[in-house]
């Protein structure tokens, strides 16, 4: 019976475009049932058996999204009755070159006998004309007879067999006489198509991209093939060409569409493209990662500022780049659901008294090895993975759960953008300092001045949400955006931290001038400001005479993972056993520091 149970599972699955898998992730193996062949074109059954595995036929564009959405379901508690839910959309590439969109759903939950993470789910192919194309036998495409350049998005997909195809017949001619020719692959997109669509409709762009693959194979002639492989982007192979030629043609279809309007029924319109290129020699084993080399290179050309042309070989090096941020941010969400995601404090002093005003809190994180790694080691990664919002809320959650321990505390905590603009985190802050005044007038929430005056209606909406829940609210970086007396009235913020490029350079007479006219104008208005980023007595001393209220910097303290306002022999002042934050020379507090000051010429 056992066996009539799989074969009817594998067919039910493989009938609706479904592979269902189970993966423990302890131990990184992965098993399938459905028609897995069909979804991944993979030609053993078993495979892929890991992440990494699985991860080698993902769209690498898409993996970032796909690794964020798994890491959150891992984030969360694991309840047998409600195992929480994974879903992703995104691109994988069958063996054959064809790209197809799939969805992902997926289940967490905890298996009884070894206690292991078992990720319950199933990938499906999302469009049905995609499922379809995906299972058909293998055509001859030299020889059909369809548009290159079609409307029917579905024949992009046939586009791209052509080009591997192309790709393979030239490299077993190349095998067969023995020659050794170098042929080359440019991928091609059109820029900003979007705003033509959003201008004038779907019809409008479909005739541009038409009209841009007519322009690319009058330029190429009989000297290549020329096929739309994907929604604007089209895939140019030349079989037989010099090594140094392909960034010479390249540079020459650019100026072509610089020079020249595409002319449609509505006019001439000036469209500009982003060119990637890879050189393929007879030893090519895979057409299709050859085509996905040179969408890479496109996709770095458009990352670079679009109208322009990358090698593969340039992309590379951001790939590589990118796998370290990727590898860097999967770091960072481990050390997350491990609770090894900590807050470093930094003191902010009172110019006048030389007391604590208050503390930052800064992120840390804690590596498997126990080595503490600083915001710069993981921060760019969490920034173009999208995370910011996470990392966001859970250091207010940290934030807010120190405050309510200490009750002579009182905190700062940065919000990025991204955070600032999300109404969910504001409601979410709401909810968790409604019943909570006390906690909630020790709160200084930190926003960017630069986000502040993008959209300064909807800030000020939020910066009186915070301050009639009894927050304060400061204004970070001021001076790098030069806001207006009026701005800054009108915002209403508490303080304003002045930006440490100008603190840093305040022994130069221009710098010490601006950080005086940023002081008084925020005095005119009754703000107090914060002097940030001092790292010399001198510095400190000229910020204290010039009336700035509050000095922040390494001259007071490093930022440290310890509760530094305890007692050093307190029970409670280390969060972390062992660290190497990196600490001042001297052990001096604060106030003797600031005696210091006074006796400095």
């Amino acid at each position: 019976m056992a066996d009539f149970w799989r074969i009817h599972l594998q067919k039910t699955l493989a009938d609706q475009g479904l592979a269902a898998y189970v993966w423990d992730i302890d131990t990184d193996h992965i098993e399938w049932q459905g028609d897995i062949h069909t979804l991944l074109g993979v030609d053993d059954p078993a495979q892929p058996i890991t992440s990494a595995d699985f991860a080698r036929v993902i769209n690498p564009q898409d993996i970032p999204a796909r690794l964020a959405a798994m890491h959150d379901a891992l984030a969360l508690q694991v309840d047998p009755m409600t195992p929480p839910a994974m879903k992703a959309n995104f691109r994988i590439r069958r063996g054959n070159g064809l790209q197809v969109d799939v969805h992902e759903h997926a289940t967490l939950q905890l298996d009884p006998d070894t206690g292991h993470r078992i990720l319950c789910g199933t990938v499906r192919i999302v469009d049905e004309k995609q499922f379809s194309n995906a299972v058909k036998p293998a055509v001859n495409l030299v020889s059909s007879s369809f548009s290159m350049v079609s409307y029917d998005t579905s024949m992009t997909h046939y586009g791209r067999l052509l080009i591997c195809q192309k790709i393979v017949e030239w490299t077993e001619a190349q095998n067969s006489s023995r020659l050794n020719n170098v042929g080359y692959l440019l991928v091609i997109g059109i820029d900003r198509l979007s705003m033509l669509n959003e201008a004038f409709g779907a019809q409008y762009t479909d005739e541009v991209i038409d009209r841009t693959g007519k322009r690319l194979r009058d330029l190429v002639g009989d000297s290549a093939t020329v096929a739309r492989i994907d929604g604007d982007v089209f895939g140019v192979f030349f079989a037989h060409a010099p090594h140094a030629e392909m960034a010479a043609v390249a540079h020459h279809m650019l100026h072509n569409f610089y020079e020249s309007p595409i002319q449609t029924q509505r006019g001439p319109v000036g469209i500009s493209i982003s060119i990637g290129g890879v050189h393929i020699n007879r030893q090519c084993k895979d057409p299709a990662d050859m085509l996905t080399r040179a969408e890479m290179a496109m996709q770095t050309a458009k990352e670079r500022g679009r109208g322009r042309f990358v090698s593969y070989g340039e992309a590379a090096t951001e790939a590589q780049n990118t796998r370290m941020l990727l590898s860097s941010g999967d770091a960072f969400l481990r050390a997350l659901k491990d609770n090894r995601v900590k807050l470093a404090f930094q003191p902010v002093i009172n110019s006048k008294s030389s007391h604590v005003s208050f503390h930052e809190c800064l992120i840390r994180f804690v590596d498997e090895g126990g080595k503490l790694h600083s915001a710069g080691n993981f921060m760019p990664a969490i920034e173009r993975l999208g995370l910011s919002r996470l990392v966001d809320r859970y250091a207010m959650h940290l934030a807010i759960q120190e405050l309510a321990a200490f009750s002579d505390l009182t905190l700062s905590v940065n919000v990025s953008n991204l955070t600032l603009t999300d109404p969910d985190w504001l409601r979410g802050l709401v909810s968790a300092l409604r019943e909570r005044p006390d906690v909630a007038g020790r709160l200084i929430v930190e926003i960017t001045e630069s986000v502040a005056m993008y959209d300064i209606e909807k800030t000020m909406r939020i910066v009186r949400t915070l301050r009639d829940m009894g927050c304060r609210v400061a204004l970070d970086d001021f001076g790098a955006g030069y806001t207006a007396f009026a701005q800054l009235k009108r915002l209403d913020v508490d303080m304003v931290k002045i930006d440490k490029s100008f603190i840093r350079k305040i022994d130069e007479s221009e710098n010490r001038l601006f950080v005086k006219t940023l002081n008084t104008l925020a005095k005119g208005v009754n703000i107090q400001t914060v002097g940030e980023g001092a790292e010399t007595m001198s510095e400190a001393k000229m910020l204290a005479g010039d009336g700035v209220d509050h000095i922040q910097g390494y001259v007071f303290g490093f930022p440290s993972v310890e509760r530094v306002w305890l007692p050093r022999e307190h029970s409670l002042r280390k969060i972390l056993q062992h660290h190497d934050e990196p600490r001042p020379n001297n052990d001096m507090t604060a106030e003797q520091i600031m005696e210091l000051m006074k006796n400095q010429p």
